[in-house]
C-alpha cells in the first residue's frame, strides 16, 4: 500500500495496515456443540455470522448464537438466543491487531468500554486462516473472565472455536462448522 501526500512525497504505509480482513467478509451459517467440564450433556447451539466492511480498513462483526432446549428443540422456555455485533479498527500502533471502534455519536462522547465499569474490553487479530476475537472482563466475583473467539477459514465456511474461562478455569468450550451463504 502506497499513501500519495499533497507534497508529491510517496510514504509506504506500515506492514501490518496490509493485513486482508476482506477474505473473512461474508455470512456463514451452522451449528456446533458446547461442553462443560464435569458435564456429560453436551448443548446444541445454532450459530450465524457476518462480517462485513467497517470503515477503511476494519470490520464489523455480527454472530447470533440460538443456544437449543435440552432435547435440541429450537422453541420453548430453556431455548436461549444470544445476539452481538461490533465494530473493529485496524490498530494504528500494534501489528495485526484490531481494537473495539468507541461506540457513540449524535450527542454523546465516543469511548471504549471500560472493563472496572463492568464492560468488557475486547479486540481481534488475524494470524493466517484464523479471526480470532478476545473478551477480557472483570468477573461478578471480582475475579477475571476470558472469552476467545477463533474462526478460522475452510474451503466452505468457517470452523469456529469458543472459549470461555473464570479465571484459570474452563467454563464452557463450543465447536462448531458453519457454511458461506450468500
Amino acid at each position: 500500500i502506497i499513501l500519495v501526500l499533497g507534497s508529491g512525497l510517496l510514504l509506504a504505509a506500515p506492514a501490518w495496515a496490509q493485513i486482508s480482513i476482506e477474505r473473512f467478509f461474508g455470512n456463514f451459517v451452522g451449528s456446533g456443540t458446547a461442553e462443560r467440564p464435569g458435564e456429560t450433556t453436551i448443548e446444541q447451539r445454532d450459530l450465524d455470522v457476518s462480517i462485513a466492511a467497517y470503515k477503511r480498513t476494519g470490520f464489523t462483526i455480527k454472530w447470533i448464537t440460538l443456544i437449543r432446549g435440552p432435547q435440541g428443540e429450537r422453541a420453548g422456555a430453556d431455548v436461549r438466543r444470544r445476539e452481538v455485533e461490533e465494530d473493529f479498527a485496524l490498530s494504528e500502533n500494534l501489528e495485526n491487531i484490531f481494537i473495539l471502534a468507541p461506540k457513540g455519536g449524535g450527542f454523546t462522547r465516543a469511548k471504549l468500554p471500560n472493563p472496572l465499569e463492568g464492560y468488557p474490553m475486547r479486540w481481534a487479530s488475524v494470524d493466517g486462516d484464523t479471526l480470532t476475537i478476545y473478551s477480557f472482563g472483570i468477573a461478578a466475583e471480582g475475579g477475571a473472565e476470558l472469552q476467545i473467539y477463533h474462526r478460522t477459514l475452510t474451503e466452505t465456511g468457517l470452523k469456529s472455536h469458543f472459549l470461555r474461562m473464570k479465571d484459570d478455569v474452563l467454563v464452557v468450550q463450543v465447536v462448531g462448522e458453519l457454511t458461506r451463504t450468500e
